[in-house]
């Protein structure tokens, strides 16, 4: 009885074993490992980012009433109504002159910090640390900072071009129409500027120092050592900061919904603020939806010509 029972046991386990073994051999697999070791990010990505897309696309092509649940499908009759304003074609030149402006600028401040405070000095690590301040300051508070210091009756800018004699009187510079995408603009620089200095001061630190020494023995100048050695290692750098910058401004809505609202009038109206002011002021769902794949494709469609004329992955890849 026993033995009977010992025995049992003993097959017990030894069939655990090996039903154990076989499991790790399944997950041993490079392929099972793989699966297991991609799937959960692939599913957060699918239902994240995917879905929503596929969604919003999906979308376009219907009328979605807000108080109603029953979609009705109109084909293309959004995107021709979108493709026929003039109000559509202006938001999108406004965000083009916004991202334009904003990149070109953060990145020609952003290399000059860099270069800046990239010197050995004393306390030079104190001055980076203050450098970064800026990007770790929520847009929001950024953005109530540059109305309060851009007010035109107790403004501190206003203040100082007052006292420098730079203006005979209070000036509304997120109040005119001729100046707001221009403050707008600055104000975000302001804050991203930051993000470009710190790709760039992140390349300038891994230059070997040999590169330099040698142009200083043949006699090169600082502007001479800044074209020939600082400036081509800084490509790869540059050809990310434009693409990443680009889009990102591109798309940027809560900065210039903070400081204007898209005002005065239609001054700083982008296009991400017409798309939202679709779906959340003149409950156009399914018009938003299809203006945001407009939007998805031109950006998707400056991206390809992007990387097939610069080719930056050629760029990197021969550094």
């Amino acid at each position: 009885m026993a033995t009977d029972v010992s025995s049992g046991l003993r097959d017990i386990w030894q069939r655990r074993l090996r039903y154990r073994d076989s499991v790790y051999r399944f997950l041993s697999k490079r392929k099972v490992m793989a699966a297991f070791t991609i799937l959960p990010a692939l599913l957060l990505f699918v239902f994240i980012t995917l879905g929503p897309i596929v969604w919003a696309i999906a979308a376009g092509f219907f009328e979605i009433p807000v108080f109603v649940p029953q979609w009705e499908f109109i084909l293309f009759d959004n995107y021709v109504e979108l493709l026929g304003e003039g109000v559509f074609w202006a938001s999108l030149w406004r965000s083009i002159l916004f991202a334009g402006g904003s990149t070109a600028f953060q990145l020609v401040a952003g290399i000059g910090i860099a270069l800046l405070v990239n010197r050995e000095f004393r306390f030079s690590g104190l001055v980076q640390t203050v450098v970064i301040l800026p990007y770790m300051i929520p847009t929001a508070v950024l953005g109530f900072m540059a109305l309060w210091m851009g007010n035109a009756q107790w403004g501190v800018i206003n203040r100082v071009l007052i006292d420098l004699g730079l203006l005979d009187g209070p000036f509304s510079w997120f109040g005119r129409h001729s100046t707001a995408m221009i403050a707008v603009i600055l104000t975000s620089s302001w804050k991203f500027t930051i993000f470009v200095t710190i790709m760039v001061l992140a390349r300038l630190q891994s230059i070997p120092t040999d590169h330099y020494e040698a142009a200083r023995i043949a006699g090169a100048s600082r502007l001479q050592m800044f074209r020939d050695v600082t400036l081509p290692n800084l490509k790869s750098v540059v050809f990310i900061v434009l693409l990443l910058r680009g889009v990102w401004m591109f798309n940027k809505f809560d900065i210039v919904w903070v400081l204007t609202g898209g005002g005065p009038g239609d001054a700083t109206r982008t296009a991400p603020i017409y798309a939202y002011e679709l779906a959340f002021g003149m409950t156009r769902l399914g018009k938003a939806a299809a203006m945001s794949t407009l939007l998805f494709v031109f950006l998707a469609s400056v991206a390809l010509v992007y990387f097939r004329v610069l080719q930056p992955a050629q760029e990197v890849r021969t550094r």
